[in-house]
C-alpha cells in the first residue's frame, strides 16, 4: 500500500488511486465516476490511515452485498426493494455498486411482471364470476314463487323472535339498574371519588393524547354526577383530580408544541432538498445519480409537515424527479459509449506500455528516457475513465502485468536500478527482522514503542516495484499484527512493566534532585546528561503518569541549568575584566618592543608575561586574538634581543628601529630572501671565476676551437644569471627601505 501511494505521487495527480477510489492531495477519498462531478466523497483520511480505511470500507461493501443477496433470496415486495435501493445509494463503502443495482433492478422487473400476470388472471376470473352471477339471478318461475312464500313465513317468525328478544333485554336492564342501586347504596361517596382519582392517575401516564383526553372528560362528568360529600377529605381528592388533569393537559400541550416544531423542521428539510434538487436540474448535472437517490431516501424518510404544506412540495419533487430520470436514460447511453471509448484508449496505452517493456535489453542505455516514457504512459492510463464492467478486471490485470514486466526487465538490465532496489530491499528486510525480533521481546511496553518507530522508518525508505513491495509489506504487516495480538493478550504484563519503568524513573528524579544543588557545575552537567541518557533508555510508563514525572525530572534539570547559567554569567563578567587587564599588559609589552636596550627589555618583559598568564581566562571569542597579539609583542622583544647579541649590523639596526610588528616581520622575511639570493650570487661569482680560469688554458688559433666557444658561452650564461640575482637583491633592498620609510623607522 505504501509504495502504491508513493508511485501515485509521481505518476498521478492523486495521492492514491485504484479501480474504485481516488485519494486527493487534500486527503479526501472519492468514489470514482466518469466525470469529476460524478464523484462522491466518502470521507477524509490521511495517507497513513488509508490502508485501514480501505479495508473498513471494503468490509462494509461485503456486508451490504451479503444483505442484498439474502434479501433477494427471500420473499420480497416492491416496497422492500425500493428500501433496499435507498440503502445501497446511501451507503458508504467500496465495491461494484453497478452489479448490486442490476441485481435489485432485475428482481424488481420480475416482481412487476408477476403482479401484471396476477392482475390479468384476476380480471379473467372476475368475468367468469360475473357470468355465473347473471345465470344465478334468473331462477325458474316456480322456484321464485316458492322462495317468496318461504321469505314471508320467515319474516313473521323473525318478528316474533324480535319481540321476545326486546322483552328479555328490558328485563336485563332493569336487573342491572337494580344491581347498580344496591351497589350505590353499599359504596360510600368517598370510595366513589377515590376510584375516579385512581383511574385518572393511570390514564395520565399514557401518551395516547386523544383517548386520554376523552376518558378524563368522562371522569369529570362522573365526578359532577356523583353523590354529595362536603367533608375536607373530599376537597383534597377534588384538588388532586384537577391537578392530575392540569398536568396531563400541560404535557399534552408540550407534546403538540414539539410536534409542531418538528413539522416545521421537516418542512425546512424538504425545502432545502428541493432547493438542492432544483440546482441539480437547472445546472443539468445529470451525473448526480447517487446524490439524487440519497435525496429521494431522505425525502421519503422525512416526517410529517404542517397541515396543507406537503402535497404541493411532493408534487414539485416528483416533477423534478421525472425530469432528472428522463435525462438519466440519455446519460446512461452516453456513459456506456464513454466507457467503450475509454476501453479503446486504455488498450492503446497498454500496448505502448508493453512495447516499452519488451524493448528493454542488456544493450539499453537511455534508461532515463525509457523511465520518463513509461511514467508518462502510466499517467495517461490513470487519467482515462472507467471501462465497461465486464472488461474492467481483464484490463486491470493486463495493466498490472505490464507494470510487473517493466520493473522485472529494468531490474534485470539496469545496474543502477538494481543497486537501488537491492539497497531499499535490504533496508526493509532489516526493518522486518527487527519487527520479527520484537515478537520475542520480554519488555513488551518498550517493544510497543519500537513497533511505531519501525512503521515510521518503513515509510522513509524508498519505493520498490509493486510486486516486491507487496511481498515485503505482507511480511512486515504479519509481524506487526502478530505483535499487536501478543500485546493485546498481555495487557497485565505490560502494565507491570510500565510500573517497573515508573519506579526506575522515580529513582532518577531523586538523583537529579540531589545533583541540582551542586556547585561543581562541570561534574553536575556530566551527571545530568547521564541521567537523561538513562531516562531515554528506560521504557514507557503508564500514560496517566508520564507527563507528571517528566515535569518533575525536567524541573530538577531546569533548576540545575538555571543555576549553572547564572554562574557562567558571573564568570563572563569576570572574563571581561580579565580581558581589560590583558589589554593593559599588551600595551606595556608593545612599548618594551621599542626600548633602547633590547637586552634589558627582555628582563622587564618576563614579569609582564607572568602577569599576563595569571590574569585568567578571557571571553572565548577574544581568546585567539589576544594570544596572537601577545605572541607578536613578545616576538618583537626577543627578536631585538637576539639581534643585539648577534653582532649583525642590519639586525641591530632593525632591532633599534621603531617599527610595527607586521612591518618588522615583513622586513625579516625580505631579509631572509635577500640572504638566500646573496648566497646564490656568491656561488655564481665563483663559477664565473672558474670558467675564466679554464679559458686561459686554450691558445688562440685562426681555425677556431669548439671547446673554447663552449666555455665562453657558459661564462656568458652564468654572468646573466648573476646579473639577475643582483637585480633581485637591489629590488628587495628597495622594498625594505620603503617599509622603513612608511613606518617612520
Amino acid at each position: 500500500m505504501n509504495t502504491t501511494m508513493e508511485e501515485n505521487k509521481e505518476t498521478s495527480q492523486h495521492v492514491y488511486e485504484d479501480e474504485y477510489v481516488i485519494l486527493t492531495s487534500n486527503n479526501e477519498l472519492f468514489l470514482k465516476g466518469d466525470d469529476q462531478e460524478d464523484r462522491e466523497k466518502l470521507c477524509e483520511v490521511s495517507p497513513d490511515d488509508l490502508e485501514d480505511k480501505l479495508t473498513e470500507l471494503k468490509k462494509a461493501f461485503s456486508e451490504l452485498q451479503s444483505k442484498v443477496e439474502e434479501t433477494l433470496a427471500g420473499d420480497v415486495t416492491l416496497e422492500d426493494l425500493t428500501s433496499l435501493e435507498d440503502e445501497i445509494n446511501s451507503s458508504k463503502a467500496i465495491g461494484d455498486y453497478d452489479e448490486l443495482k442490476e441485481q435489485v433492478e432485475k428482481k424488481k422487473s420480475e416482481l412487476a411482471e408477476g403482479e401484471a400476470d396476477d392482475a390479468s388472471g384476476e380480471e379473467e376470473n372476475g368475468e367468469e364470476v360475473s357470468e355465473t352471477a347473471e345465470e344465478d339471478e334468473s331462477p325458474a318461475p316456480e322456484a321464485s314463487e316458492t322462495k317468496m312464500e318461504e321469505a314471508e313465513a320467515g319474516k313473521e317468525q323473525d318478528d316474533g323472535d324480535t319481540a321476545e328478544s326486546e322483552e328479555e333485554e328490558q328485563q336485563e336492564v332493569v336487573a342491572e339498574d337494580e344491581a347498580d342501586e344496591e351497589s350505590s347504596e353499599e359504596e360510600s361517596p368517598l370510595d366513589y371519588y377515590k376510584e375516579i382519582v385512581s383511574k385518572a392517575q393511570e390514564l395520565a401516564k399514557q401518551n395516547d393524547w386523544s383517548y386520554v383526553s376523552v376518558e378524563l372528560d368522562n371522569l369529570s362528568h362522573r365526578w359532577a354526577e356523583g353523590p354529595d360529600a362536603d367533608d375536607e377529605q373530599m376537597k383534597k381528592l377534588y384538588k388532586k383530580f384537577n391537578d392530575i388533569v392540569d398536568d396531563f393537559e400541560e404535557r399534552k400541550e408540550q407534546h403538540y408544541e414539539e410536534l409542531e416544531k418538528k413539522k416545521k423542521e421537516n418542512l425546512e428539510t424538504k425545502k432545502e432538498l428541493l432547493k438542492e434538487f432544483e440546482g441539480i436540474v437547472s445546472n443539468e448535472t445529470w451525473t448526480a445519480t447517487r446524490r439524487v437517490n440519497q435525496m429521494k431516501g431522505q425525502w421519503n424518510s422525512t416526517g410529517p409537515l404542517p397541515n396543507g404544506k406537503g402535497e404541493e412540495l411532493d408534487k414539485r419533487f416528483e416533477e423534478l424527479l421525472d425530469t432528472f430520470n428522463d435525462h438519466k436514460v440519455d446519460r446512461l447511453v452516453q456513459k456506456r459509449q464513454k466507457e467503450e471509448d475509454n476501453l479503446m484508449l486504455k488498450l492503446t496505452v497498454l500496448e505502448k506500455m508493453e512495447n516499452v517493456a519488451e524493448s528493454m535489453t542488456h544493450e539499453t542505455e537511455n534508461w532515463d528516457d525509457i523511465e520518463e516514457q513509461f511514467e508518462d504512459l502510466t499517467k495517461q492510463w490513470k487519467k482515462i475513465g472507467r471501462v465497461p464492467k465486464e472488461k474492467s478486471n481483464e484490463v486491470w490485470d493486463r495493466y498490472k502485468n505490464a507494470q510487473d514486466e517493466y520493473y522485472d526487465r529494468k531490474y534485470k538490465y539496469d545496474p543502477d536500478h538494481q543497486s537501488k532496489v537491492d539497497k531499499f530491499t535490504h533496508k526493509k528486510e532489516k526493518i522486518i527482522e527487527e519487527a520479527e525480533a520484537l515478537l520475542e521481546e520480554d519488555d513488551l511496553a518498550t517493544a510497543a514503542r519500537k513497533i511505531n518507530k519501525l512503521h515510521r522508518r518503513w515509510k522513509k525508505v524508498g519505493n520498490l516495484p509493486q510486486r516486491a513491495e507487496d511481498k515485503l509489506w505482507s511480511r512486515f504487516k504479519s509481524a506487526t499484527d502478530a505483535f499487536n495480538e501478543r500485546k493485546a493478550n498481555n495487557q497485565d504484563k505490560i502494565r507491570e512493566q510500565e510500573e517497573e519503568h515508573y519506579q526506575q524513573k522515580l529513582e532518577l528524579i531523586d538523583k537529579a534532585n540531589e545533583v541540582k544543588h551542586t556547585d561543581d557545575f562541570e561534574k553536575g552537567h556530566s551527571q545530568m546528561q547521564s541521567f537523561m541518557d538513562r531516562w531515554k533508555k528506560i521504557g514507557p510508563v503508564p500514560r496517566d503518569k508520564s507527563e507528571k514525572i517528566w515535569k518533575q525530572f525536567k524541573g530538577a534539570m531546569d533548576e540545575f541549568y538555571d543555576r549553572r547559567r547564572e554562574h557562567f554569567k558571573e564568570v563572563k563578567e569576570e572574563r571581561k575584566e580579565n580581558l581589560e587587564k590583558k589589554k593593559e599588559i599588551l600595551e606595556k609589552l608593545r612599548e618594551l618592543g621599542k626600548h633602547d636596550d633590547p637586552i634589558k627589555a627582555v628582563d622587564i618583559a618576563k614579569d609582564l608575561q607572568e602577569e599576563f598568564k595569571n590574569a585568567g581566562y578571557v571571553p572565548i571569542k577574544h581568546k585567539n586574538k589576544m594570544w596572537k597579539e601577545y605572541r607578536e609583542a613578545c616576538d618583537v622583544i626577543y627578536d631585538r634581543m637576539r639581534a643585539a647579541k648577534s653582532g649583525d649590523k642590519f639586525d641591530q639596526e632593525l632591532a633599534k628601529a621603531d617599527l610595527d610588528p607586521e612591518d618588522r616581520n615583513e622586513i625579516q622575511k625580505l631579509r631572509k630572501e635577500y640572504n638566500k639570493i646573496k648566497k646564490e650570487a656568491k656561488q655564481l661569482e665563483k663559477e664565473v671565476l672558474q670558467y675564466k680560469e679554464k679559458k686561459t688554458y686554450f691558445k688562440p688559433s685562426s681555425g677556431g676551437n669548439s671547446l673554447l666557444d663552449e666555455v665562453e658561452n657558459r661564462i656568458e650564461e652564468v654572468e646573466q644569471k648573476l646579473e639577475s640575482k643582483q637585480e633581485k637583491m637591489e629590488s628587495i633592498t628597495e622594498k625594505m627601505d620603503q617599509i622603513r620609510e612608511e613606518s617612520g623607522g
